[in-house]
Parts: structure tokens; C-alpha cells; sequence
């Protein structure tokens, strides 16, 4: 009877059957998710009351330059959890991010301090510079999240990592309350996301990761695997953080540290439900698509389906806060922010298409179509740079900026969902005896 399992057709019922799972462990993953935005909803109202809109502005570019230095800390290894096929390398590869993380914070540390205020003076506002040198460990510490979460993925203890998104958030929300009674100016705001990240790595160690000790030899075989692949993505990520930096640089420095508090506040909000709940799903989707190239099948029909589920999700929830945003952020956070509900609702059109297509962001490295992704980074940093460009030569206002910016992104987005529909439908490289493409059909 063994022959039977060799049939084609036996093997994708089989295949079906495992992925009829896949709404299951995003279920789970996204409960958590979902208890982690309530715990955001409820704490922001509050962040905004004892915070001002320039303590966000020091948030914002406190985040936007841990963003740059969070790429390089690591090399983007963090990201490479799923695909090894043994667990134990998987291992290998979180610890090798443990260990960079740690060089990186020991070497960067030192020469932030020293250059504190010409960066805080570059990036637009002087009341960064007493953070600044926080802001390697907490890029270490965001990078090992990702990767034992990774791997907590990897294991399908999905129920975990939701867990861990809360956990995550619990974190953030409590350092930045301790961080209000205890530090000055923006100094909570800043650490919440040391104490995000350190919240949810706690929480993910209870006993899912078991401690590999590899030598050096097997970090280097490891990091030579995925160093083609993992320099790509450094580039790519680093371009990404750009995209963020540029307009916060420039809001800051054409507009001012309030104005640039305002639209933090706006994104942080709108961008919520992409960042959690769309970061659920494309973990699940990852993970579903990383398994199934590895054994030879195509996963384009894992592809569709979150695809449909991601548009019936998006459309009322966007929908709602494009027409609510004006009038219910000044009832939530103050009468200060009244601009802020405005530009979250201009804002709210971009973060739809990011909601839709970033789950599926990763596509293109499942297949190892990683210069695509370094091409996209790219366009899009070149032509967010090309908006501030305009901005600065018009001399446009605030509204025109944000309008103009967001139909850029849209179209980057709507470029991004192309190719990873394409990406989706490639077939795998391995043969069929018979020497045809072995695969699942949709």
C-alpha cells in the first residue's frame, strides 16, 4: 500500500487536511493580538494626557532611528527562523542573533553617547539627545523577539506567541507608566519599546526555546547559508526605516516638533490593526507557505485565501476609521489632538493597502525571490524622498504633504500585491519521478 501515498492526488488531500489548520492557529495567534490592541486602545488615552505631542514627536524619531539600527544589528537573521529544515540549526540561528545583538550594543552604545546632540540636532528636535544611546539594546532586544518568536512559530505554538503579543504589550504600556513617574520629558514613551520587547521575550521562554550552545563553526555555516539572501534584506529594511525616517526628519524640521507629534500619534493609531493583527496573519502565512515550499508543494491556495480574508477584514474596518477619526480622536485623547484625528484619517486610506498586502510581504523570500524585495525598498524610498523633494520646493502645507505622500504609498502597495501574487504562483523546484513539477494545485 505505500504506493499509495505516492499518488498525487493522496498527497494533496493530505495536504489539505494539515492546512485546514491554518484559520486555527491564526485564530489563536490573533487573539492575542486583539487583547494586545484593547490593552493599546486603553492605555493611549491616557499616554495623551500625561504625555505631550512633543514627547511623541521623541518617540517617533526615537523609533524611526532604532528602526535603521535594528537592520544592521543583526543582518536580518532574525527573519530566517523558518526556513532551515532542522530545528537545531533553527536554534543556531537564534542564538547567532543573540550574539550580534550583543556586539552590536556593546560597540554602538559608546559612540551614540558621544554624538548624542549632533544627531538629536540632525534629526530635528534636541530633546532626543539623553535617549539616544538606548537605542541599541533596544534594537538587540526587538531583533530577539523576532526571533524567538520565530521559532515559537516554527514549533506551531501559536497560541504562545499570542500570548506573547500581549505579554509584549503589557510591557510597553507598564515601562511607559513607570517610565512617566520616574523619568523626564518623553523618557517613558522612549523606553516603552525596551519594555515591549523584553516583556514578550519573557514570556516566550517559558520553556518553548531550548538553549542551543553551537561554536563558532556552526554560527559561521549558518550565517554563510543566509548571507546572500540576509544581505539582501538588510538593504531592503534599511531603505524601509528610511522610508520612516525621511518624512519624520522632514515634518520635524518644516513643521515642527508638535506637528510631528501629532502625525506620530495619528500613525501609531492607524497603523495598529496592520501592525498586530495583520503581523498575526503573515506569521501564520509564513510559516504555512515556508513549510509547504520545503516540501516541494506550491502554496498558492494558502495565498488566496488570506488574501480574501485580509480584504473582508480591511475594507469595514479602514472604512470606519476614515470617517470617524476627525471627530472621535479629540473626544478620546483631548482636545490637543484634534489634528491628529485628521491626519489619521488621510492616513487610514495608505494603512488599508498596508493592511492587505504586508501579511504577505514575504512571499518573495519563501521562493527566494530576494531581489525583488531590495528593488521594491528601494523604488519606495526614492520616491517618498522624491514627495518631501516636492514638499520642500512648493512649499506645501501640511494637508497637500500628507495627500501627496499617501497616494504614493498606495501605489507602492498596490505594486507589492502584484508581485507577490506572482511570487505566490511559482512552483516549487523540486521533480516528480516522471519529472514533472510536484505541487498542490489552488
Amino acid at each position: 500500500m505505500r504506493f499509495l501515498s505516492d499518488i498525487p492526488t493522496l498527497r494533496n488531500l493530505g495536504i489539505r487536511f494539515k492546512a485546514s489548520t491554518y484559520w486555527k492557529d491564526i485564530a489563536w495567534l490573533a487573539s492575542g493580538t486583539v487583547v494586545a490592541q484593547a490593552v493599546m486602545l486603553a492605555t493611549m488615552p491616557v499616554f495623551s494626557r500625561i504625555f505631550t505631542p512633543a514627547d511623541f514627536a521623541v518617540q517617533n524619531l526615537f523609533g524611526q532611528i532604532v528602526g535603521l539600527v535594528v537592520v544592521a544589528a543583526t543582518l536580518r537573521y532574525e527573519y530566517f527562523i523558518q526556513l532551515p529544515q532542522q530545528d537545531e540549526d533553527a536554534r543556531l540561528l537564534v542564538q547567532l542573533v543573540a550574539v550580534l545583538g550583543f556586539f552590536t550594543t556593546t560597540i554602538l552604545t559608546p559612540v551614540l553617547w558621544l554624538f548624542r546632540d549632533v544627531i538629536a540636532r540632525w534629526a530635528g528636535d534636541v530633546a532626543l539627545a539623553p535617549w539616544l544611546p538606548f537605542i541599541p539594546v533596544t534594537a538587540a532586544a526587538m531583533a530577539v523577539s523576532v526571533a524567538v518568536q520565530g521559532y515559537t512559530q516554527r514549533q506551531r505554538l501559536f497560541r504562545r506567541s499570542g500570548e506573547a503579543e500581549l505579554a509584549g504589550k503589557v510591557g510597553y504600556a507598564g515601562t511607559i507608566l513607570a517610565g512617566w513617574y520616574f523619568l523626564p520629558g518623553a523618557g517613558g514613551l522612549v523606553m516603552g519599546w525596551l519594555g515591549a520587547s523584553l516583556g514578550k521575550i519573557a514570556w516566550l521562554l517559558r520553556g518553548t526555546l531550548r538553549v542551543s550552545c553551537g561554536g563558532f563553526v556552526d554560527l559561521l555555516r549558518l550565517g554563510r547559508a543566509y548571507s546572500r539572501m540576509g544581505g539582501s534584506l538588510v538593504l531592503s529594511h534599511a531603505f524601509l526605516s528610511c522610508t520612516g525616517v525621511i518624512p519624520s526628519v522632514f515634518i520635524a524640521h518644516a513643521y515642527g516638533s508638535e506637528t510631528l507629534g501629532q502625525y506620530a500619534l495619528a500613525s501609531l493609531a492607524i497603523f495598529l490593526p496592520s501592525a498586530l493583527l495583520g503581523g498575526a496573519i503573515g506569521s501564520v502565512y509564513f510559516q504555512r507557505a515556508s513549510e509547504r515550499w520545503a516540501q516541494g508543494l506550491s502554496f498558492e491556495d494558502i495565498w488566496r485565501s488570506t488574501a480574501k480574508k485580509l480584504l473582508l477584514i480591511g475594507l469595514p474596518l479602514y472604512a470606519v476609521a476614515i470617517l470617524t477619526m476627525p471627530s472621535v480622536f479629540p473626544l478620546v485623547f483631548g482636545k490637543v489632538w484634534r489634528p491628529a484625528g485628521y491626519y489619521g484619517a488621510i492616513l487610514a486610506t495608505s494603512a488599508f493597502f498596508a493592511f492587505v498586502t504586508t501579511p504577505m510581504d514575504r512571499t518573495c523570500l519563501v521562493v527566494g525571490a530576494w531581489r525583488y524585495v531590495l528593488l521594491w525598498h528601494v523604488a519606495r524610498t526614492v520616491t517618498t524622498g522624491m514627495v518631501v523633494g516636492m514638499a520642500l520646493y512648493f512649499q506645501w502645507d501640511m494637508d497637500i504633504f500628507m495627500i501627496i505622500f499617501v497616494v504614493q504609498q498606495i501605489v507602492l502597495f498596490l505594486i507589492d500585491y502584484w508581485a507577490e501574487w506572482r511570487f505566490a504562483h511559482f512552483q516549487p523546484p523540486h521533480t516528480s519521478p516522471a519529472g514533472g513539477t510536484l505541487c498542490v494545485g489552488p
